[in-house]
């Protein structure tokens, strides 16, 4: 297959929109399984995975004093949890979900309207006054998650009326404390359903609930569609059939409530196939990463371009804890922990009190994880490209760049097909390039490259793996090159590259000009402890990612003593900000370093020592 960029074409912005994820119940956070996931998201390079969905958590409030019209809030555990989002650096969406001490029942009733409307102001005052309100005016605040699915409301999803009024207690209770606070909804999962259709006139003409006036403020619209039903077998997902029902909700809206048309759109749980704790295998395999991909390009052609959607989020809901057969970003090992059900159900399974036992574990990255952190290093800009077939062939490609310096070529090969296999030449031609010189790396996520699973299986599948068996799948868990780095010389502004990408596959093509400095300081390492499932000490290392868009690998620098000397310890390169480093039980904590390494060798300054 020819494909051709033109690097001088500039096709317009690309914002990252796919830069989310989300998960059930919100307790999950006072694990210390999500502590970890979640620094591994944060780590993604340039905010790759900025946005973090969590169901349930209001469940995490305490409420008393409801029936005297005094009510007291224990904000305590829930501001566990949201340290973990924010203290990572990650934004939250805030679904205005759950039901604090199970003080809520009827959403018809005025006292508990009006209730509803002071918990959510309340709840607004208390995370401006905790996080900053620049912090919280960066969040989407959301309605109840799929109202119209099994409500966890008994009168949901058949009673709107319900629905609206505690969509209007929300509203009108974000407002009173600042109207700059953004909230939306309804995230159903039914295409085009009763619900969807109600709500959305309710926001266009109908009364508010507590103004009287005609109409309630909608910041964005949300919905939930996905490739192909639940089920126990692995039923090929229809990805066009995805793109199509999403459209449907765009010309209903723009046809019937032409005043939204231009309210932000998004689908914040847009999946291969509905049900993330269903095994199939293809989750932990390249397979995943390449059909996301295509996801990806379908909305961006499909949506963006085509139909001038105001799309602004395209969430891939994988933030769960989970084995290698469920919808999550890293496989965890280890015994069961108190939330497998609570998830599968997306209903808290709540515990007494705010213990939670610890539980040892081990968490490997998945290659959907590494095809993030592959997307997170596309360009701003859109470059025209010619040949790779319309948004329903099985190449694609999202072709980019950043300003002089910077060209980022994501090709992917993905047939809806999971069985499918076979591998395409690719002649690649870059046309106008804007440099004469520049540097060549090629990351590839195929079947047993950024493929820790292939490993893990090559040994037997062993559902309890031994300290060098993690060890190997670590080593082969980062996002890996196809050839070593290479320096190009670009002749008459043009460069062909041929090679042949595997089904599934996926190959991103960065074209860097050199720097004039070497890469600045690290800021910000951080620690983390945990004990491994055979009693080694973990230390979890992060750190704030750099500026340069041209970095090849940190290096984790680990010293016996704080006078050094300090030594790399990371075998693979990371493009990541996070490193877990593992040693002997009874080893000493260690002082830790964090520098970063340029396309052409050059060191930067060590971070501040961390201990």
């Amino acid at each position: 297959m020819n494909i051709r960029i033109n690097c001088a074409r500039n096709l317009g912005p690309l914002p990252h929109f796919w830069n989310s994820t989300g998960f059930s119940p919100g307790e999950l956070l006072l694990t210390a399984d999500m502590r970890q996931q979640l620094t591994y998201v944060a780590s993604i390079p340039y905010g790759g995975l900025a946005f973090v969905r969590p169901h349930f958590l209001l469940e995490l409030v305490g409420l008393d004093g409801l029936a005297t019209g005094i009510p007291s809030y224990d904000w305590s555990r829930l501001d566990t949890a949201l340290d973990v989002i924010i203290g990572n650096g990650t934004t939250l969406i805030f679904e205005l979900m759950g039901n604090p001490s199970g003080a809520f029942s009827d959403f018809r009733d005025d006292r508990q309207l009006h209730a509803w409307r002071d918990l959510v102001s309340a709840l607004a005052r208390h995370c401006i006054d905790r996080y900053g309100q620049a912090e919280v005016a960066g969040w989407y605040f959301e309605s109840w998650n799929e109202p119209d699915g099994r409500g966890w409301w008994q009168q949901w999803p058949d009673d709107v009326v319900s629905f609206c009024n505690y969509y209007d207690a929300c509203s009108e209770g974000l407002r009173a404390v600042d109207s700059r606070l953004r909230l939306g909804g309804p995230g159903t999962c039914i295409t085009m359903s009763p619900l969807f259709q109600d709500f959305l006139a309710h926001c266009d003409t109908g009364m508010n609930y507590f103004t009287g006036e005609a109409g309630v403020r909608l910041d964005f619209i949300s919905v939930h569609e996905k490739g192909m039903r639940a089920s126990k077998e692995d039923l090929n997902p229809r990805t066009m059939a995805l793109l199509e029902r999403e459209i449907r909700a765009i010309e209903h809206i723009r046809r019937r409530h032409p005043r939204l048309a231009a309210t932000p759109f998004m689908n914040n749980e847009c999946d291969p196939q509905v049900g993330w704790g269903d095994f199939h295998t293809w989750h932990a395999r390249p397979y995943y990463a390449a059909i996301v991909c295509k996801i990806i390009n379908q909305h961006l052609v499909g949506l963006i371009d085509d139909l001038a959607c105001p799309y602004v989020l395209l969430s891939s809901d994988n933030g769960f804890i989970g084995r290698w057969g469920n919808r999550t970003l890293l496989a965890r090992f280890g015994p069961a922990q108190p939330f497998d059900d609570g998830q599968s159900h997306h209903k808290a399974a709540l515990l007494p009190g705010a213990a939670i036992p610890a539980q040892p574990f081990e968490m490997i990255k998945k290659p959907i994880l590494n095809v993030m952190a592959a997307l997170s290093l596309l360009g701003d800009r859109r470059c025209a490209a010619d040949g790779a077939g319309d948004i329903s062939s099985a190449i694609g490609v999202i072709a980019t760049r950043r300003g002089h310096d910077q060209i980022a070529i994501l090709v992917y090969h993905s047939r809806d097909q999971i069985a499918a296999s076979g591998s395409e030449r690719i002649h690649l031609t870059l046309e106008h390039l804007p440099f004469e010189q520049a540097m060549l790396a090629h990351y590839r996520i195929e079947d047993g490259r950024s493929d820790p699973y292939a490993i893990w299986e090559e040994a037997g599948g062993l559902p309890e793996p031994g300290p060098s068996l993690y060890a190997a799948m670590r080593d082969a868990q980062e996002l890996a090159l196809l050839a070593p780095l290479r320096e190009v010389a670009i002749e008459d502004c043009s460069l062909a590259l041929d090679f042949d990408l595997p089904l599934p596959g996926v190959s991103l093509i960065l074209l860097s000009a050199r720097p004039a400095e070497a890469p600045g300081c690290v800021d910000d390492v951080r620690l983390a402890r945990y004990t491994g499932l055979h009693g080694e000490a973990q230390t979890m290392v992060s750190w704030q990612g750099l500026p340069s868009r041209a970095i090849r690998t940190y290096e984790v620098l680990r010293a016996e003593q704080p006078d050094g000397p300090f030594v790399r310890v990371n075998a693979p390169d990371l493009i990541c900000t996070a490193f877990l480093d593992i040693r002997a039980a009874n080893a000493p904590s260690g002082f830790y370093r964090v520098r970063g390494v340029d396309f052409w060798g050059r060191r930067g300054p060590a971070s501040e020592m961390a201990s």
